[in-house]
């Protein structure tokens, strides 16, 4: 759960020019202007998740711009009672006779969700300037590929789950109901789901993963790793790292987690929902990538994470790339896509 650095929100609707630079500031800000007006329910632990049955419906809304090499449509579901929308991008190539497999991509921490999707002109085209390559690169590699908003996101409902470091476990809910409604979605192969996500959406999917069984395979990009209180302690620090640090200096996104947890209707225990706790729950083989120098999401989270499948003998490729790109640009995204296209072709069920 990335977390972006600007001192007021004039600074963060600037931000939307979708450079890189504003996925690299992070998300500091928009944590230290949460305000909990309304008390949440708490998120469901990784057990719960995995009890609950999901039963969505795809409902289409309205076509939107595509892109090259695909056509572009809205859909709406449910997901806790709340109305969400996703983008679905069909590739214009031959359609496969069993369907296109399918990839659902779970974009990182936005700041300002109900502007998500909207371009640096003011356009309502999702996912948006910053992700736009993702489902032009993914649909020119044969796959049918789902974004979902997420609550809060765009016109989809529940704006109130999307502050604070509790975000991606609200949105993995929103992932794993998007998944019940794929038998009925038109040109997918239900029976070959692929998922890829992005610094925050990356630890989305990997707690999507640990909760189903349904994922053939999984890539994260730049995830966000660690525990909780890892990423709010790093985050605190994010303006200056080089700070001198002690007791005495607050910590204002731990801070704010601790109060956020406290402003909850009802208990909750954070290790329930913590990936690294749950990975004995894990059977999608995954690819990792990272860059180097990346400060939106620091490496290591990813190098911990390679370390923990190793040690359970679980399948996984990890790709270290040269940089600082949060998001990869030029050669390293191209590659990292076709490195993607071609670990899920070797999953496919015929």
């Amino acid at each position: 759960m990335a977390h972006w650095s600007r001192n007021c929100i004039e600074d963060l609707r600037t931000l939307l020019n979708a450079s890189q630079t504003l996925w690299r500031t992070g998300w500091l800000a928009l944590l230290l202007l949460h305000s909990s007006a309304a008390a949440r329910p708490p998120p469901l632990s990784i057990e719960e998740m995995r009890a609950r049955e999901h039963v969505a419906r795809l409902e289409p809304v309205r076509p939107l711009n595509g892109g090259p090499g695909f056509d572009a449509r809205l859909v709406s579901y449910l997901s806790s009672g709340l109305k969400i929308h996703a983008l679905v991008a069909t590739p214009r190539t031959g359609r496969p006779e069993s369907g296109f497999p399918v990839l659902v991509a779970n974009h990182g921490h936005h700041p300002d969700p109900p502007r998500y999707g909207i371009t640096a002109q003011g356009l309502d085209e999702r996912p948006g300037d910053y992700y736009r390559r993702i489902p032009e690169l993914y649909a020119s590699l044969g796959f049918l590929v789902v974004m979902p908003d997420y609550r809060g996101h765009g016109d989809s409902e529940g704006v109130e789950f999307t502050d604070g470091m509790l975000e991606s476990l609200y949105y993995t809910e929103d992932v794993l109901a998007l998944l019940a409604g794929f038998e009925e979605l038109p040109d997918a192969d239900p029976e070959n789901l692929f998922m890829w996500g992005h610094s925050m959406g990356g630890e989305v999917t990997l707690r999507a993963l640990l909760a189903t069984d349904r994922v053939r395979g999984a890539s994260l990009w730049s995830s966000v790793g660690g525990d909780i209180w890892d990423q709010a302690f790093y985050y605190s620090r994010y303006e200056d790292d080089l700070a001198p640090d002690s007791g005495r200096v607050p910590k204002q996104v731990v801070d704010g987690l601790k109060r956020d947890i406290a402003a909850l209707d009802g208990p909750f225990d954070w290790r329930g929902s913590e990936p690294l706790r749950h990975l004995h729950y894990l059977t999608t083989p995954l690819m990792l990538h990272h860059a180097l120098g990346d400060r939106g999401a620091p490496y290591e989270w990813s190098a911990r994470l390679a370390k923990e499948l190793y040690l359970r003998s679980y399948r996984y490729e990890f790709y270290s790339y040269p940089g600082k790109d949060h998001l990869f640009r030029g050669a390293s995204l191209e590659e990292a896509a076709e490195r993607d296209a071609a670990f899920f072709r070797s999953l496919i069920k015929p």
